[in-house]
């Protein structure tokens, strides 16, 4: 403590307080500093501080901001007791907002709106319109948001512009603060091609969680611009099941993009609530396969046996990623009416039976298998699918399910047929990494990339995606656009870091609409993927000639 005795110290204080001696008090507090005294006895001082009259006190504490206090405990009880003191005191809060040093200044601007003095508002309004240093106008304008006030709308957006990234993310947040719907309808005014303005506004949006804002954020589903979307998606997933009935409200003439990412919202909440909404989807059948499929997986994240019979159909759709989809539902929502009815399916050995058994084998639907071992249809079906048409991944999958549930000869008379036959197991050497949120997928492009003589690697989360393709290149990224928490615009973003477009090439797998230029032009041009750093885009619905093309087209020689 630098030769302060401790005692000594406190009791002067003590004296200088019953003496209302402020002048002896500042005096004697200069040595209150880190340089002079423990963290113990500058807690000490505070406490008799706290026991003084405010007009001894509240001037003592303005002097206490000004030296170096670095223990955060102490700088907290520093403010606490500014607080205390400050609200039966405005004029000198405003005294020191505008006659103090920067770090004073600081911390009365914070207690103007902490204590919502509402005689603060003007000097606020002119430390925010007039200072230039971003450490004192972002607190000027957290404390001036506090009183929720509609007519600072006009002040708080003509900073959206600012240069300083802090001073732009406080004037949106107070804009999303304001209690009024005009508030809502300028923060979806400055969206724009800024990718950091574009989330604040999202975020903003979602923080005040009233009817129209919420609205608002369910809307920006349909948005073309991938950022925009994925945040609104985010945030709406963090709200959970309150988010549920404006998801479903919206359903009505949502165009298919927009239905997609509603559907899939909802599959992420988790909410049994949505369940009769996505049934109708299925029952209805739409035309859409990006929205058949989307329907399907929402059901395998919302598992419902009650009506799980209704998944069925989904096995026999003619697009190969809904009937993978469904079969995962299906492996997800079982339940005896449902196995009754795949039991009748494949007893016919129909096409439509040969179309069930290989999705379900496919997508290594391993729940119902064992409910399906006691059916010879279903056995002969799914040996010749594995001995004739499945890839080398899943019939390695399949095997070691059916040794592992005890079915040990079933699976020694498969490989026995599949001896001899044409296909071959994946031997390059390519590294391809494969990302995907949607499990379903993962196990589609692995399939498909077996088919081609290819091995990859698979992540379900793209933060993973990101360490390991970081971690060493390879040859090869496909990456699905609209994913959770991280889109694969930011993952290309963070891989671009490192390796450039002419040394790791990124396929981007998406829907029609996505990548759309603002005149309309559903062609995707150089300039648009050099700009966001994707070699290739593949859109779903896509063929295995296509999937095959992209992916020859993009590896190295």
């Amino acid at each position: 403590m630098s030769g302060i005795n401790a005692k000594d110290f406190i009791n002067e204080l003590i004296f200088c307080i019953n003496e209302k001696d402020t002048v002896k008090a500042k005096a004697l507090l200069q040595f209150a500093s880190d340089a002079n005294v423990d963290a113990k006895v500058q807690k000490m001082a505070l406490a008799e501080l706290e026991k003084g009259p405010e007009e001894v006190v509240f001037p003592l504490l303005e002097y206490l901001t000004k030296i170096e206090i670095s223990n955060t405990e102490v700088q907290e009880s520093l403010y606490d007791l500014i607080l205390d003191k400050a609200y039966g005191n405005t004029n000198l809060v405003i005294e020191y907002i505008t006659n103090n040093e920067k770090k004073t200044r600081v911390q009365f601007i914070r207690a103007a709106g902490d204590l919502f003095l509402e005689d603060t508002i003007p000097v606020l309004i002119q430390v925010v319109q007039g200072e230039t240093d971003p450490e004192i106008v972002t607190p000027a304008i957290n404390s001036l948001a506090a009183f929720r006030k509609p007519e600072h709308i006009e002040i708080f957006s003509s900073l959206t512009t600012h240069s300083d990234p802090d001073i732009i993310q406080s004037a949106i947040f107070a804009i999303g603060a304001l209690p009024n719907p005009q508030a809502a309808d300028a923060l979806t005014s400055f969206l724009c091609e800024d990718g950091t303005i574009n989330k604040l506004v999202v975020q903003a949006l979602a923080e005040k969680q009233d009817l129209y804002d919420l609205e608002k954020i369910t809307h920006l589903l349909s948005s073309p611009v991938t950022i925009i979307r994925d945040t609104a998606i985010d945030e709406l997933i963090n709200m959970g099941k309150k988010a549920t009935p404006l998801l479903t409200k919206a359903f009505q003439n949502a165009e298919a993009d927009y239905m997609v990412h509603l559907v899939t919202t909802l599959g992420y909440i988790e909410d049994q609530a949505a369940i009769p909404a996505i049934m109708d989807i299925i029952n209805t059948q739409p035309k859409d396969v990006n929205i058949r499929q989307a329907a399907y997986e929402a059901m395998e994240r919302i598992p419902s046996p009650r009506t799980a019979i209704c998944l069925v159909q989904g096995l026999q759709d003619p697009e190969e990623a809904v009937r993978m989809s469904a079969a995962r539902a299906v492996d997800k929502n079982l339940s005896k009416p449902l196995v009754a009815g795949l039991k009748n399916i494949v007893r016919d050995k129909s096409p439509e039976a040969v179309s069930t058994v290989s999705a379900l084998i496919d997508t290594d639907a391993s729940n119902i298998f064992n409910f399906l071992m006691d059916e010879d249809s279903f056995k002969e079906l799914a040996g010749k699918h594995i001995a004739e048409k499945a890839s080398p991944a899943t019939r390695k999958a399949f095997l070691k399910n059916m040794a592992a549930t005890g079915q040990i000869e079933f699976a020694k008379e498969i490989a026995a047929k599949i001896t001899g036959t044409k296909q071959k197991e994946a031997s390059s050497s390519m590294q391809i990494v494969v990302v995907d949120d949607s499990k379903m997928m993962l196990k589609l492009y692995q399939n498909k990339l077996s088919v081609l003589g290819l091995d990859c690697e698979i992540y379900h989360r793209p933060e993973e995606a990101v360490k390991r393709i970081l971690s060493g290149k390879p040859d090869l990224v496909i990456t699905d656009l609209n994913m959770p928490n991280i889109s694969g615009i930011e993952l290309t973003m963070e891989v671009r870091r490192k390796f450039p477009r002419a040394d790791l090439p990124i396929l981007m797998i998406t829907t029609q609409s996505d990548f759309i230029e603002e005149k309309g032009d559903v062609n995707v041009n150089a300039s648009l993927l050099k700009k966001s750093g994707i070699n290739r885009i593949l859109h779903k619905p896509f063929s295995d000639n296509d999937f095959k093309e992209a992916v020859f087209k993009l590896l190295p020689t």
